[in-house]
């Protein structure tokens, strides 16, 4: 989601500086789980990456091979550009116990557009019943499109097919906002337990005020997002345009300072948001920053089915 970054970035990024972030969330608190490298670098990057692919089963069968896809939903998202498809996609491995709810990120000039025409002209508003945080309502909008468009039936069906199994939410760029919007909503009508899930996402935006954070953070005790270097969209919506409201990550942001190779180190930040690890980073931004994660260009690696080849799609 490149395109959020251009013109609003200096405004957004100047209305944050000027917040006081002197609040109970941004106490420096460890997450309840300990972070693993490894599971992110092999699991949920693979699955990740697998939305990237028209058939994610590719991507299983060359990195998790027991992981199997049940549904992709494909859905229109806008009712004013062409290209603005917004995808998910449901799957379950038996071995690991666990269900799989997976979002693409952005893709083109249109979906961009039409998620920043959104976000300036509903801003956030509340959509859940359980916290009175507000996140964007564009993003809730085309969550519940996919949902509605039949990822509602798959998940249930899974769910009843296995209650015992655990629940993994993740996505990239625009994934990870439809993730965090997915895990609150599951919550919020009480077909899953917060404790049943794992929350995961990657070069996400903002998408909620402090309440919602607080909430977020609050309720899911397993829930990280991670931010690759000088990645320019975590630092590009910090506050809502429409309302000027600050925004706030859910704690725990994990932040890699390098290529994310496998041994390089990362900075698991105590503090929800404000000016603490990755928005201490003064660098230049580096817009590849956002396509790279774990040193795999997640899009170009996902469409090619996800090989074991990754020397070839190695930003360096």
């Amino acid at each position: 989601m490149a395109g959020l970054e251009t013109s609003h970035r200096t405004f957004y990024a100047q209305a944050f500086e000027t917040t006081v972030f002197q609040l109970p969330l941004n106490c420096p608190t460890p997450p309840q789980y300990g972070y693993d490298d490894e599971f992110m670098r092999a699991e949920i990057m693979t699955l990740t990456t697998a939305a990237q692919n028209e058939n994610p089963q590719l991507c299983f069968n060359n990195q998790l091979p027991t992981m199997k896809l049940y549904k992709v939903t494909s859905v229109d998202c806008s009712d004013h550009y062409n290209d603005t498809t917004c995808v998910g996609y449901t799957a379950y491995d038996t071995k690991r116990k666990a269900i799989v709810m997976s979002f693409k990120g952005a893709h083109g000039d249109d979906q961009m557009k039409a998620i920043m025409e959104g976000i300036q002209k509903d801003g956030i508003q509340s959509v859940f019943s359980t916290t009175n945080g507000k996140v964007f309502k564009t993003i809730y909008d085309s969550f519940m499109l996919i949902w509605n468009g039949g990822m509602s039936q798959d998940v249930r069906h899974l769910k009843y097919k296995y209650p015992s199994y655990e629940l993994w939410v993740n996505g990239h760029s625009l994934g990870a906002m439809l993730a965090y919007v997915a895990s609150a909503y599951l919550v919020d009508i009480a077909l899953y337990k917060p404790d049943d899930m794992k929350v995961v996402v990657m070069g996400a935006s903002r998408i909620g005020d402090y309440n919602f954070a607080v909430w977020h953070t609050a309720t899911f005790s397993y829930n990280f997002h991670i931010v690759h270097r000088d990645d320019p969209i975590p630092r590009s919506i910090t506050v809502d345009p429409k309302t000027l409201t600050p925004l706030f990550y859910p704690r725990t942001e994990v932040w890699y300072d390098n290529y994310m190779n496998a041994g390089d180190p990362y900075q698991i930040c105590p503090e929800s948001d404000g000016q603490y690890c990755s928005n201490l980073d003064k660098n230049k931004l580096i817009t590849d920053d956002h396509l790279y994660y774990f040193n795999i260009d997640l899009p170009a690696w996902g469409h090619a089915g996800c090989p074991d080849n990754i020397t070839a799609y190695a930003q360096q």
